[in-house]
């Protein structure tokens, strides 16, 4: 009898992503399938063992006995290939999920493949699936190759399986040449797997057709490419949302309750998005998120919530699974974001810049669209001086933040732009200015986390990049106060002051980047390319980024991070911007940014808005 395998947890960095920009899966080191959204991010997981090492389905091909392992993704594609090494022989396990398109539920979502490469290597594949985060595992029919549960995805494999009590075990000896395949459904699997090698040599060149656009040449132009692989993987393809992450509740502290769930889309950072797949060349993928924002700009008339379902909705009731341990017991695991219900008001001036940059890059906005954009630079004019809840959502009374306040100057400085000059928005505008830099600064000559506070936020360091005209002087002290304060050497925390939750969290990767270019911006290049040069080294041995890192580098947070890899590649094109421009070439806006051409890059066409 085979019971369920006792395993530690992996370290988040141990794990791979594996997607079809609809669902997502994460394998880890030794072969095991531990977290899978099959049908799409945000529906409930067939595999968690990644949140629960006792309770949660998994599903792992490994050899028997000890083993080594390596792996890498296949040359510009998302298929893993793991290689075992053993004392027998040596094998090839390839992961890789397959898109629904012209095939339906006939196709399979999921497929794993293990090849002999040498020798007689034996081999297992336990099958244990759970049906969300049921408190049960549903009894599993098996037939030969063929293993089903309700609830659960339907497994067909050319080696055939048997039922021992929760678990579904296929035993089988790989020679040189030999191969197994096994295919994961999210309806009734058909009696016999598919060609494996087929669909392998299909995705295989539909990844790389689709890297063949990127408008990237520079100097690292691979490892872009990896993080730009990850954002189209993270990319929902039915609307244009991009995730935040592909995973629930990995803690910004273990065993601490900083847990959330991240697989929705926040609408903060939309134009750095915007701005890094076009730059890149993810044409159709920005142009998928614009009418994606668009479409919530149309229903709301205004009132924009930060974060949406991959599919636009806004309620996204928060619940615990209580009888979920936790990755490494840090529980507790959350489905649904209660975040959803704040009000951040730097959401206008996020969807404005948005506006604005496609504006600038040749779209046309429509009639509809104009008016919502002045309804949103309106309600920012009446309301920027109240407090709100900060965009890093803490749980604690509103404040005055200021970088609330410079995302409405934005807001307004866009409305002025796009629409045309309108008294109120220019008033209000000069205002925040005045506030800023006036009764903003502390008394030491800092720009604070908000108004009246001694404590700084490293959500600061993006002012100048939006083209907010800060007081260099006091802009120049608050990049020196944020590295004192939150910096540990290239790292950086977002802020350490109370946020109303017990306990703390690693550092955040997108403020180390947003350092390195603060410190372009302010014209101290070298120290900005040896930060750069530290925080490349912080990807996992795939290239994957978390959202925040601990002090030791062990990765903490949802895992693999939008906005890190967003991160890396803008802080590498404005490195690229500065090279052959110099400190005038990094100034303004994203859009004035874009416009720049330098001598390796080109900022494609835009499309004609829909």
């Amino acid at each position: 009898m085979t019971a369920p395998e006792q395993r530690d947890y992996q370290p988040i960095e141990a794990y791979a992503l594996l997607g079809n920009c609809e669902g997502c899966a994460l394998v880890a080191r030794d072969g095991s399938l531990d977290w899978a959204c099959l049908e799409r991010f945000d529906s409930d997981p067939s595999f968690s063992r990644l949140l629960d090492r006792e309770r949660g389905g998994y599903f792992v091909i490994r050899p028997e006995g000890t083993y080594e392992t390596t792996r890498q993704y296949l040359s510009r594609t998302n298929i893993l290939q793991t290689t075992f090494t053993t004392a027998d022989g040596l094998v090839h396990l390839y992961d890789f999920m397959v898109g629904s398109e012209g095939g339906g539920e006939e196709r399979p979502r999921l497929v794993r493949l293990v090849s002999g490469l040498s020798g007689r290597v034996p081999m297992v594949a336990v099958y244990r699936p759970l049906a969300g985060f049921a408190e049960s595992f549903a009894p599993l029919t098996v037939s030969g190759g063929r293993v089903t549960a309700e609830g659960c995805p339907g497994l067909v494999s050319d080696a055939p399986f048997a039922a021992q009590e929760e678990l579904a075990v296929a035993r089988f000896t790989l020679n040189r040449g030999e191969s197994r395949c096994f295919a994961l459904y999210l309806g009734e699997p058909p009696q016999s797997p598919p060609d494996a090698y087929a669909l392998m040599e299909e995705v295989r060149g539909a990844w790389v057709l689709w890297t063949e656009g990127s408008a990237y040449i520079g100097p690292l132009a691979d490892e872009l490419m990896r993080s730009a692989l990850v954002l189209k993987m993270l990319t929902y393809q039915p609307t244009g949302a991009i995730v935040a992450a592909a995973t629930t509740s990995l803690p910004e502290e273990v065993g601490g309750i900083r847990n959330w769930d991240y697989r929705f889309c926040w609408i903060r950072d939309a134009c750095l998005s915007f701005y890094v797949l076009k730059k890149f060349g993810m044409s159709s993928e920005a142009e998928g998120f614009f009418k994606f924002v668009c479409a919530l700009c149309e229903r709301e008339d205004g009132q924009l919530k930060p974060l949406y379902s991959i599919s636009g909705e806004a309620e996204l009731e928060e619940t615990e699974i209580a009888h979920f341990e936790g990755w490494r017991g840090s529980g507790p695991v959350h489905h649904g974001n209660g975040a959803a219900d704040q009000h951040q008001a730097d959401a206008y001036g996020q969807v404005l810049d948005l506006f604005y940059l496609y504006d600038r890059l040749g779209g046309t906005l429509s009639d509809d669209l104009r008016r919502h954009g002045a309804r949103l630079a309106d309600i920012s004019a009446a309301h920027w001086h109240e407090p709100d809840a900060g965009l890093w959502e803490p749980r604690k009374p509103e404040q005055r933040y200021l970088h609330a306040a410079i995302m409405n100057w934005v807001a307004l400085d866009r409305a002025v732009r796009l629409f045309g000059p309108c008294e109120t928005w220019e008033r209000e505008r000069d205002r925040i200015v005045a506030f800023v830099n006036g009764e903003g600064v502390h008394a030491d000559g800092y720009y604070p986390q908000y108004l009246g506070s001694d404590d700084v936020d490293a959500a600061l360091l993006i002012a100048p990049m939006v083209g907010f005209p800060v007081d260099e002087a006091v802009f120049a002290r608050t990049v020196e106060v944020i590295d004192e304060r939150l910096g540990y050497g290239h790292l950086v925390y977002r802020y350490k002051n109370d946020d109303g939750l017990p306990g703390h969290e690693g550092t955040f990767l997108l403020c180390a980047f947003w350092m390195v270019d603060a410190l372009l911006w302010l014209g101290r290049e070298v120290e900005a390319r040896t930060r750069f040069a530290a925080l490349r080294v912080l990807q996992n041995d795939v290239g994957l980024m978390a959202e925040q890192t601990a002090e030791d580098g062990a990765f903490l947070g949802n895992f693999p991070q939008a906005f890190s890899h967003l991160g890396l590649i803008h802080s590498a094109l404005v490195l690229d911007l500065y090279e052959h421009g110099g400190r005038e070439a990094v100034q303004g806006t994203y859009a004035d940014r874009t416009l720049r051409e330098t001598d390796t890059r080109r900022a494609p066409d835009i499309a004609d808005a829909a």
